[in-house]
């Protein structure tokens, strides 16, 4: 496998910071949830609209819905799987946080990713 370099400014003052491997495929599925089905005009399905759940009642329909979503997010991406298929929501009144067991295939790495929406539509993503 050829490595892969990536650079972003993300919580960066005046400088990028150089990702590669393991942080770098974090960083790409973090940008991927900051992305709203519909936003890339050269793919529409692509993205997440997990942050529309926040104001939805979590029942049955919208639990398998964000689990889908979630799937379909790290699914879309190579360098992931789940490691189980288990999909744990938290909902308040102000936000919802999913939290997921993620396998970096080229290391077989273990990793836990959490992503919280706020009501302000703050994405906030944990590894």
């Amino acid at each position: 496998m050829s490595n892969i370099v990536g650079y972003t400014t993300v919580n960066q003052k005046r400088t990028s910071l150089k990702l590669t491997d393991i942080e770098l495929a974090k960083q790409d599925l973090n940008n991927h949830f900051h992305i709203r089905k519909g936003e890339k005009w050269t793919n529409p399905s692509f993205g997440s609209n997990l942050p529309y759940y926040v104001f939805q009642p979590l029942d049955s329909t919208v639990e398998e819905n964000i689990t889908e979503d979630v799937h379909d997010v790290v699914t879309n991406d190579p360098r992931f799987k789940l490691d189980n298929s288990e999909v744990f929501i938290v909902k308040d009144d102000h936000s919802i946080t999913i939290t997921v067991k993620l396998i970096y295939l080229p290391t077989t790495t273990a990793t836990d990713l959490q992503i919280k929406f706020d009501l302000e539509f703050k994405e906030n993503a944990e590894f």
